[in-house]
């Protein structure tokens, strides 16, 4: 399974809006998004009613709306940042893993097997023109 590179701001906005969702577009892990959706749905309906309930006593002088809209926040701004956060780490690995594979010796295919390689490595990114160069040189000293 060829892994691509995510963003981290589409990542912090889909979690945001579906809480749990960064697992999904990350690992594609379904059992994890369900516990944590599940799970976040609850507390978010928690917080809604409790601002509401706050909103309606009469001790509270404050606009419409006000109270429910910050006590979500305190839960959306966390998933936002979440999904951003396990994003980068991601395209962190990612990296290092690409890195890893570039370092890798060739195997010993044969020339033309080995030179597609070396090309696949060079077009991907995962290797400088001059590292191209110097294991395409290698190459063609070995024969």
């Amino acid at each position: 399974m060829k892994k691509n590179k995510k963003y981290p701001f589409i990542a912090g906005l889909i979690n945001m809006l579906l809480p749990g969702s960064i697992h999904i577009y990350i690992q594609k892990k379904w059992g994890r998004f369900l516990i944590i959706f599940i799970g976040l749905e609850i507390v978010l309906a928690l917080l809604i009613g409790l601002g509401v309930s706050l909103q309606r006593t009469p001790s509270f002088n404050l606009p419409q709306g006000l109270c429910p809209g910050a006590l979500t926040l305190i839960v959306l701004v966390p998933l936002f940042i979440n999904g951003m956060n396990k994003t980068r780490e991601y395209n962190k690995e990612l990296k290092k893993e690409g890195f890893y594979q570039s370092q890798m010796p060739i195997s010993q295919d044969n020339s033309e097997e080995q030179l597609q390689k070396i090309q696949k490595l060079r077009d991907t990114g995962l290797i400088s023109a001059q590292q191209y160069e110097n294991k395409k040189r290698n190459l063609s000293n070995k024969k």
